[in-house]
């Protein structure tokens, strides 16, 4: 555009040409009246000078007049049109940087390149305002791309470290702090490689305090459930074998023994509720089998724990024994898993349990005819089992499956779940085959006074029978039964009475019950040489 307009000669100002034809019309009018007043005569030239002279003049004024506001007129179109194109071509140049060398500039400074060498390559617009307005924006999109990539190696360097705190620093600490609790949390960090990045190293430090912490309180809170436990299972042996005493003491009165034999089941429970305390603190069960226990003793062992023993129908012919060490635990988990079966199924059901040695062990399976799982309980159980929990861990108040998760994983016992043929649950425990041997013989204990037998046989006998309606007045009137006789007809029927020969003096009924509650909690005379 300065080319253009230093080609073309400059238009004179409106004043300057104003000027010079208002010289230019006193010339051409001063002839004009010098002219008049030579030509008119003499008595007119009085006249002619004055009019001549007054015309002159208004015609030379309005002819200047006439000249300037022309030449401001023209002036005025041609800045106007000048601002017209002036504006297209900003507009142009607005357009072009915008959608050409705006994003050209923020794509190669976002390759790392300075302003300075992008705006040497980039062509630069014809005005001057937009020019400074394209180096700024250079500027200032060069600095923020600089910050914007500090800002991401920051967050990429955070972010990698705090990924390796969480995947490998946090449960090396965890695990150290749980595996040794005499350790603090300030010398598993000094152990451990400390986070690049300062913001999370009071993170650390502080997780590994609360953590330590935690953990502390977690393991005196086991300890004194574990402690607790013991002192339970050492009051639940006192009241069996107290109980055993008064069985013994009392074997001829069929009422007391009934009632006996009740509080003889409910502590057998009490003590399966400690041994189960027991095992989530990470204690020990309170019985220790010294010699296998055969897969009938284990079942019975089992049912005399539970509340709904009655219910329980079992379907063995297995002679194998399960090892001394092993037996209370897998005798425990049949237990938990027979009174789950009992308590989600309807009251007026049975359960039964199948008992098949297979080639990789024993498996037992457990049945009921309840509602079933739905896929979502299903998964729930398994997980359970499957899980090693303990009192910290566990999420529910349902201590069943989870007793039985930790003996699987202590004993290498596997439990499956599967919908019943009866219509409910059905629950397959694998016991192992290095858990299977075969039982040890036994030889019968000599038998004592026979006419003492003879009575405490006849005294079960009658307890074995319900009592007759009373018919004094001709009245019809419901059987009456003896408190207790139903439990005691149900343990003389799991362990038939032994032979005349065998038979005990005046702890009879006891004897009789010995095998069901020796595994339930109580421990026989004749078995006492057996656990400890």
């Amino acid at each position: 555009m300065s080319a253009q307009a230093s080609g073309r000669r400059q238009p004179l100002p409106p004043a300057s040409l104003a000027l010079l034809v208002l010289v230019a019309a006193v010339l051409v009018t001063g002839g004009a009246w010098l002219w008049a007043v030579r030509a008119a005569p003499a008595d007119a030239v009085p006249f002619a000078t004055t009019a001549g002279g007054v015309a002159g003049a208004l015609l030379s004024a309005a002819v200047a007049v006439a000249a300037y506001f022309a030449a401001v007129a023209r002036r005025s179109r041609e800045q106007s049109a000048f601002a017209d194109a002036r504006a297209a071509r900003l507009d142009q140049d607005v357009t072009w940087l915008a959608e050409e060398v705006l994003p050209a500039l923020g794509g190669k400074l976002r390759d790392g390149r300075t302003a300075d060498s992008v705006l040497a390559e980039l062509a630069e617009p014809d005005e001057e305002c937009l020019r400074l307005l394209l180096r700024a924006a250079a500027r200032q999109l060069s600095d923020s791309e600089q910050r914007a990539s500090a800002s991401a190696a920051e967050l990429a360097a955070i972010r990698q470290d705090a990924a390796h705190l969480t995947d490998e620093t946090l449960p090396v600490l965890v695990r150290r702090l749980r595996t040794d609790r005499t350790v603090s949390a300030e010398a598993v960090l000094a152990e451990l490689a400390e986070p690049g990045e300062e913001c999370l190293r009071p993170l650390l430090r502080e997780t590994a305090r609360h953590i330590g912490k935690s953990e502390r309180t977690g393991a005196a809170a086991m300890a004194a459930c574990a402690s607790a436990a013991a002192r339970g299972q050492a009051r639940v042996t006192t009241m069996l074998a107290k109980l055993r005493e008064l069985e013994d003491q009392y074997g001829d009165q069929d009422d007391i023994f009934a009632d006996l034999l009740e509080l003889d089941h409910q502590t057998a429970q009490m003590g399966r509720l400690a041994d189960s305390f027991a095992v989530l603190s990470g204690g020990r069960s309170g019985r220790r089998w010294t010699k296998p226990i055969v897969m009938e003793r284990l079942l019975r062992g089992a049912m005399g724990r539970i509340g709904a023993f009655r219910r329980i129908r079992t379907h063995s012919t297995s002679t194998v024994a399960v090892a001394g060490y092993a037996a209370e635990g897998v005798m425990h988990t049949l237990a938990e898993l027979m009174d789950n079966a009992t308590t989600f199924s309807a009251h007026d059901t049975e359960v039964h349990v199948y008992v098949a040695e297979e080639d990789s062990g024993v498996a037992v399976t457990i049945e009921d005819s309840g509602l079933g799982m739905r896929p979502r309980e299903q998964r729930r159980a398994e997980a359970l089992v499957a899980e090693t929990l303990d009192l910290t861990t566990l999420t529910g108040t349902r201590l069943g499956l989870a007793v039985v998760g930790r003996l699987c994983a202590k004993y290498g016992l596997t439990v499956d779940f599967w919908p019943s043929d009866h219509g409910g649950t059905g629950v397959v425990l694998l016991i192992p085959r290095h858990l299977i041997t075969q039982p040890r013989q036994t030889h019968a204990l000599p038998a004592r006074d026979g006419a003492a037998r003879s009575a405490a046989a006849d005294r079960a006998a009658a307890q074995d029978m319900p009592s007759q309606p009373d018919v004094g007045d001709g009245s019809e009137k419901l059987p009456k039964r003896r408190r207790g006789a139903t439990l005691a007809a149900a343990l003389r029927t799991e362990h038939p009475p032994p032979s005349t020969a065998t038979t005990r003096q005046r702890g009879d009924p006891a004897a009789r019950f010995a095998a069901f509650r020796k595994a339930s909690g109580g421990t026989a005379p004749d078995d006492r040489e057996e656990s400890q």
